[in-house]
């Protein structure tokens, strides 16, 4: 006969329903354990993620105070090189907004700060030449933008590798808890991917230019712990579209300025034109007074004789009327050679190239855009010639070309030095000289162009002439016309460096 233990029957079921409470319990426990570790893992990783954003903000608004100052300085450079003087308080006051902004935190990059403390150096200049400064200054700045943006790609990629163990952390929950992976994907997806996607798409378009804020209706779908960040980010592109339009502005208003300046000087160039047309009718003029005074002077002394023969005769009043008109006739003629004559301009160092280069970016508002020009000169050739006459005689060869070439071609300059003398050709595509004109030469007055003066190339061999030169017109195959001038030169330095506009 066998004993049992009355209580058996109850403690069994009690043992066994703990013990499977025990083998569920434990694989449980262990992955409710991986799943809090992976949980803390992703917790730590976003609150780092998180972390890197304030970095971000304060950069972006670090790089835009440099961009700022970097903006300023241009728009001083360009009118420094527009010919207008700048103030040393000017370039004081870009010192003081660099000094400030090397005292403000937000810089990633370890030279920042000793970059701007040079530009500050250089700002602070006062022996340099205020462009040098500028231009040494803003070299300085691009430098410092580059490394910051350098510093803000790295911070990105970072970033994005924490986005990667989120990742990797997501899939070790798929593989402990597909139920509780799924609840902690959606919770991370919402609180961290999200806003870290949605601001890694905005600061690519942030580089890109586009400054479009963050619409409401995104940033409600976005967890309220990264609205700041949205929120700040939204005020951070609505001062970049102001200052994008302020800088559109003031680039419109440039453009304007100087498209009234160009037409100021296209202006004056024209009455120029116009005043050395009457110089050159003047100049004719004052020949043939030249011419007539010879014979009138014979008159004079004819009559002045005729008058002693007669003096005592009634006709003596008479010859003396006509020796006083005769003498007023002399003086009229005297003072129209007088006013003909001019003082020659005084000579200066030309660079040919800076003078050629400029005129043809004057010009090009005033040419047609079918017609192409271009410069072939050496960059450092200088001479000494009167700056004025040359630039108004290319002028005249340009203007010319221009009207000889009713539809689409090229004008070209080309300068060079040759047997210690300059030689400039003005070469068109044009249809050439009339052959009338190369047979019998440079008239006055002489023109085969409907409405023109036929005095451009007078006044031109007029100022060749006053320079002891030579011109040469001539025909180009198949087709075109060419100008050269060969004119005394005194070189400064010859380069085969060469200028094209």
């Amino acid at each position: 006969m066998s004993s049992r233990n009355p209580d058996s029957s109850e403690v069994s079921p009690a043992l066994d329903a703990f013990a499977v409470r025990r083998m569920f319990w434990l694989p449980l426990w262990i992955s409710v354990g991986v799943v809090l570790a992976a949980l803390i893992g992703m917790l730590f990783v976003s609150w780092h993620s998180l972390e890197r954003l304030a970095p971000i903000q304060s950069h972006l608004e670090h790089i835009e105070r440099i961009q700022s100052v970097g903006l300023s300085m241009e728009q001083t450079l360009l009118k420094g090189l527009r010919g207008a003087p700048v103030a040393r308080s000017e370039l004081v006051e870009l010192r003081d907004q660099v000094q400030e902004i090397a005292r403000l935190e937000g810089a990633l990059h370890p030279e920042t700060l000793m970059r701007l403390k040079r530009v500050g150096t250089q700002l602070g200049d006062a022996q340099a030449r205020t462009v040098d400064v500028l231009f040494e200054a803003l070299a300085e700045i691009r430098q410092v933008l580059d490394g910051e943006r350098q510093r803000h790609d790295w911070l990105l990629s970072q970033i994005g590798r924490d986005a990667s163990t989120e990742i990797k952390l997501t899939l070790l929950l798929l593989l402990t808890g597909p139920f509780v992976f799924g609840v902690t994907f959606l919770f991370i997806r919402s609180r961290a991917r999200l806003p870290l996607r949605a601001m890694e798409d905005l600061l690519a378009r942030l580089a890109r230019k586009d400054y479009r804020p963050v619409p409401e209706s995104l940033i409600g779908n976005i967890d309220k712990a990264a609205h700041p960040a949205f929120n700040s980010y939204n005020e951070l592109v609505a001062r970049l579209q102001a200052l994008e339009a302020d800088h559109r502005d003031r680039e419109q208003t440039l453009e304007q300025e100087v498209r009234q300046a160009t037409g100021a000087l296209l202006a004056q160039s024209r009455e120029l034109r116009r005043a050395e047309r009457l110089a050159a009718v003047g100049a004719v003029s004052a020949g043939f007074a030249h011419e007539l005074r010879n014979p009138l002077a014979g008159i004079q002394m004819a009559c002045g004789k005729l008058h002693r023969v007669l003096a005592d005769t009634e006709h003596a009043a008479r010859i003396a009327a006509v020796i006083d008109e005769l003498k007023r006739i002399n003086h009229l003629l005297t003072s129209q050679v007088d006013a003909a004559r001019h003082l020659p301009e005084p000579l200066e160092e030309v660079a040919v190239g800076q003078l050629v280069n400029e005129l043809l970016t004057l010009l090009r508002y005033q040419i047609p855009e079918r017609i192409v020009t271009d410069a072939q000169i050496p960059s450092d050739l200088r001479c000494l010639l009167p700056a004025a006459g040359l630039r108004q005689a290319l002028l005249n060869l340009v203007l010319n070309a221009v009207q000889a070439m009713p539809g689409e071609g090229c004008i070209q300059v080309v300068a060079r030095l040759e047997n210690g003398g300059l030689v400039v050709s003005v070469i068109d595509s044009g249809p050439g000289f009339p052959e009338d004109l190369l047979r019998a030469g440079i008239r006055p007055f002489a023109t085969g162009r409907q409405g023109g003066t036929g005095l451009g190339l007078a006044m031109v061999r007029r100022f060749v002439r006053d320079q002891d030169g030579d011109l040469h017109l001539a025909n180009q195959t198949p087709h075109g016309a060419a100008v050269t001038l060969r004119l005394p030169c005194r070189p400064h330095e010859s380069t085969g460096a060469t200028s094209h506009v």
